[in-house]
């Protein structure tokens, strides 16, 4: 081989390994910056991409494992064709070249082969993790079994390290929020509403679900033997379109939820129309109940302590209450809420600034 295809083979070695440290920090800063809503609607569109960098997303060890890993090899890949490069042009060595030549080629790497890379994908993080989607999840499977150990030990790190075990998801989401909203603070715009988010996410989101639910005993609806037309009589009485059901002979355990215009449509009876409702402790944060919630698309969930059903939870108040939704006077679903509640009662249980 002569030194001219020598150097050539080590240049082309140099730009694949610059190519890969790109790819890798840049890939790192988008999966921080890539808004996990978007992803989540990909997904459930069955976007096959979109699915691919959720699950990253949902399972953070993963991606930061791929990137440590990859780093270190494109790192390698530099430092090797360093070496040849100095080889063919100095000839042999005593070291001083390849110092020379490493400090000279240093800027180079840091500019575009981490500088601009996580400028980039900071900008367009969607853009450009789909674009790379494919080559990334290639390098994690290519990459695992030095990778998993990594993802182990985090794993069992963050087991000793957190104390309140929130999922991740939850974590990552507000980090992202913040991000969002600092941009828009940044050009002039939701000044106001990332203060007063921001505060709130601070003040209410760590709180107890249990300070926002509405009491079992105030509850309106029907038993799950009712029939359509009772059904449909507490619908009326209630306007709304969702009606809650409780055991046979209990009336304070809510377990189930029947949308009256799927009932109607299928023509079947509300017992084989409803659907459970999701169950939360007491003591969850209202932030991850919310979180729990919207991913299910769950309009109510039930709330137990100690295996008793204490009351009934509502998406939208737990999100005027994160987000201080200003609404009209209460009608319809929400008299279902707050009959029942002496005046005043009812703003204190709602949680109701």
């Amino acid at each position: 081989m002569t030194p001219y295809v020598t150097l050539f083979i080590a240049v082309l070695i140099f730009f694949i390994g610059l190519k890969l440290s790109a790819f890798f920090s840049g890939s790192e800063t988008g999966f921080y910056r890539v808004s996990t809503l978007q992803l989540t609607l990909q997904k459930q569109r069955g976007d096959s991409i979109g699915g691919r960098l959720f699950y990253f997303v949902a399972h953070p060890e993963r991606f930061v494992a791929t990137t440590l890993v990859g780093n270190n090899v494109a790192n390698y890949i530099t430092t090797l064709a360093v070496g040849l490069i100095v080889g063919e042009v100095w000839g042999p060595s005593t070291g001083a070249a390849e110092i020379v030549a490493t400090l000279m080629l240093t800027p180079v790497i840091f500019v575009f082969g981490e500088l601009i890379p996580k400028s980039l994908y900071y900008r367009s993080p969607m853009q450009l993790l789909r674009n790379g989607s494919a080559g990334f999840t290639l390098c994690y499977y290519v990459f695992l079994p030095i990778s998993y150990p990594l993802i182990l030990v985090s794993r069992f790190v963050s087991r000793l390290g957190v104390s309140d075990k929130r999922p991740l998801e939850v974590v990552f989401g507000r980090n992202r929020l913040y991000g969002v909203l600092e941009a828009g603070e940044n050009e002039g715009l939701l000044s106001g509403l990332q203060r007063d988010l921001a505060e709130n996410l601070m003040q209410v989101a760590e709180q107890p679900v249990a300070l926002a639910m509405i009491p079992a005993g105030i509850m309106l609806g029907v038993p799950e033997s009712a029939s359509i037309n009772q059904l449909l009589k507490m619908a009326g009485r209630t306007e709304s379109a969702y009606v809650l059901l409780h055991k046979d002979g209990k009336p304070h355990e809510w377990t189930w939820i029947v949308r009256v215009a799927d009932m109607l449509a299928t023509g079947l009876t509300p017992r084989l129309s409803m659907q459970p409702m999701p169950v939360f402790q007491a003591d969850t944060p209202r932030l991850e109940v919310l979180t729990q919630m919207m991913s299910l698309y769950a309009p109510f969930g039930v709330v137990v302590e100690d295996g008793v059903t204490v009351g009934v939870i509502r998406r939208k108040t737990l999100v005027s209450q994160l987000f201080r939704v200003v609404r009209p006077a209460s009608s319809g679903l929400e008299n279902l809420l707050t009959s029942g509640i002496p005046a005043g009662a009812g703003v204190a249980k709602s949680g109701a600034k």
